[in-house]
């Protein structure tokens, strides 16, 4: 169903509203986007920028439920595991009784101060051979 600049069905006619404010092409979307092919991929061709974002909340973005996962550039998120294509769990991130421990799995160079800012700071060493600190 055609009505003016919308697009919809005979009860809810503006399922889709297309709208051209400064010259620049808008659609605007009343209920969900579904893509249901296999493969597929939401493209933008422009040359600047693409933003998403909302207004009234939080945005989530998730990878499938079995084995899913979220690349952002080369870094790759795997639940609350962060890593690349080729070392999925290089960080892994948990909580309990509301304590955040983060686990580096590899070497990890710092390049300026660390501070360790508790009253009761520890540094643990739980491996079989040795610590040394130079």
């Amino acid at each position: 169903r055609f009505t003016s600049d919308k697009i919809g069905l005979n009860g809810d006619d503006a399922i889709l509203q297309l709208t051209s404010p400064s010259s620049v092409g808008n659609v605007a979307i009343d209920g969900t986007v579904e893509m249901i092919d296999d493969t597929t991929s939401f493209t933008h061709t422009g040359t600047t920028s693409l933003a998403i974002s909302s207004t009234n909340g939080h945005i989530t973005i998730a990878g499938g439920s079995s084995g899913g996962y979220v690349d952002v550039e080369s870094i790759r998120f795997t639940n609350a595991q962060i890593g690349i294509s080729t070392d999925t769990d290089i960080i892994t991130l948990t909580s309990s009784s509301g304590t955040a421990d983060v686990d580096v799995d590899g070497t990890m160079g710092i390049s300026n101060t660390v501070t360790l800012s508790e009253a009761a700071a520890e540094l643990t060493h739980s491996g079989a051979t040795s610590l040394t600190i130079s």
